[in-house]
């Protein structure tokens, strides 16, 4: 298997395992412990409540999200595809980038009056009055 056909092969395998990533969120998730400042809470002796939530990005301004708690988890599992989308993404871009530049062949350097016949086949060669290399 050649080099360019195994890069094929690599990035096939990568759409497959993008398309395979289900829900994402683009935001944040933070998992914090705060006070609810009332008195007689217990957060108040040092068992502070927990809270889910998720920040992004709307307008270039930071939007804050509270996340139930029955929804937690589903919030981490999304946030969680979301980096992985990205990191994929990264990877099959730069296998791209690479099949892109495996297709540029080193080609000689001519005379200024030397004409370019690569492009055509050699029994043709003939029919224009060139002479191959």
């Amino acid at each position: 298997m050649t080099e360019r056909q195994k890069l094929w092969a690599k990035s096939r395998y990568l759409r497959s395992k993008i398309r395979q990533i289900g829900p994402m969120i683009t935001g944040s998730v933070a998992l914090r412990h705060i006070k609810c400042g009332k008195p007689n809470c217990r957060c108040t002796r040092g068992y502070p409540h927990f809270i889910c939530q998720v920040t992004y990005k709307e307008r270039g301004k930071t939007k804050t999200v509270y996340v139930d708690k029955k929804r937690q988890g589903e919030a981490l599992w999304w946030s969680r595809n979301y980096k992985l989308f990205k990191k994929l993404l990264k990877e099959h871009t730069e296998v791209n980038l690479a099949l892109l530049k495996s297709g540029r062949g080193r080609k000689k350097k001519r005379k200024k009056n030397e004409t370019d016949t690569s492009h055509i086949p050699q029994k043709n060669i003939a029919n224009f009055g060139l002479t191959p290399y």
